[in-house]
């Protein structure tokens, strides 16, 4: 802990650093401009914690960092809340993109946006709207049925790593979906000895009908459910299209209330992943604030 004016610990640097609260979808961010290169990287795995504990700190599912980026025209670093590092997140790069035009970091509603799973695109086509696309990488490692983790509720279960990697498991009905333990049982998927080390992303989602999926996603890192998960509504749309159950666009309800959009363009054998999904949704702006102490 420090206090207002001091700088003895870690969390003393972050004292008067002025930061964004965003949420795309329900995911929220902690948002700093990181483009001097300022932030306390050695510490993050005990300073970010603090700043997204509920109740004594900002309160966020993550620290979002917008970087200079010798590769494209921004860097988003991302930092679960529990301190870990972490290659990607949909939401949470429509929302550094929509961040990025907002402090004047890029020109034009286009943009290419390096992080640890690659480049990718963006457009926000307006920064006083919070509408955002994001044009994801390829997805990879497929696995189209885990057959062995097929069993109570679940009518299927399949993987894709959509530049986070998720497992999706598919239930009967809207109502399932509403009435299950998306902590106790994504705990237990998260870990499964098919994905650990280092774990997975687990979503569990009804079909609502051929273009709406009903969504509830518990990550790693935040090790709970959350609102809203891009990546994850990108792997659920692929996945629950390779089952064909639905056809692209996809809309994914998400716990957020704010649907997410996921396009692409199916296969053309139609037995493996698209090369060209997107996703669009609102990066919303929450608040604006100033450190004073954690």
């Amino acid at each position: 802990m420090t206090g207002s004016g001091g700088t003895s610990t870690p969390g003393g640097i972050l004292t008067g650093r002025e930061f964004v609260k965003m949420s795309g979808g329900g995911n929220d961010f902690v948002v700093f401009d990181d483009r001097e290169a300022w932030f306390p990287e050695k510490e993050h795995r005990e300073l970010v914690p603090r700043l997204c504990r509920r109740g004594l700190g900002v309160g966020a599912d993550a620290v979002l960092l917008l970087q200079r980026s010798a590769e494209a025209d921004v860097r988003m670093a991302y930092y679960n809340a529990d301190g870990g590092e972490a290659p990607m997140c949909g939401n949470g790069a429509m929302c550094i993109a929509r961040y990025a035009r907002l402090v004047g970091a890029v020109d034009g509603e286009e943009l290419a946006l390096e992080t640890g799973s690659g480049v990718f695109r963006a457009r926000v086509p307006d920064t006083g709207r919070p509408d955002v696309t994001l044009w994801l990488v390829p997805p990879k490692d497929l696995t189209l049925r885990c057959t062995d983790l097929e069993e109570g509720p679940y009518r299927r279960v399949g993987f894709l790593d959509a530049a986070t990697p998720h497992v999706v498991a598919l239930l009967g009905s809207l109502d399932a979906v509403e009435a299950h333990d998306v902590r106790g049982e994504g705990r237990r998927l998260r870990a499964h000895p098919n994905w650990d080390p280092p774990g997975t992303n687990a979503n569990f989602v009804a079909v609502v009908d051929r273009s709406t999926l009903r969504m509830r996603t518990y990550e790693r890192g935040v090790e709970d459910e959350t609102l809203s998960c891009g990546t994850g509504a990108t792997a659920s749309a692929i996945l629950t299209h390779l089952w064909g159950l639905t056809d692209p666009p996809v809309s994914v309800r998400t716990t957020g209330g704010l649907p997410l959009r996921v396009d692409f363009t199916p296969g053309g054998s139609g037995a493996g992943p698209p090369i060209d999904p997107s996703l669009a949704g609102q990066a919303l702006i929450v608040y604006r604030g100033t450190i004073a102490q954690v």
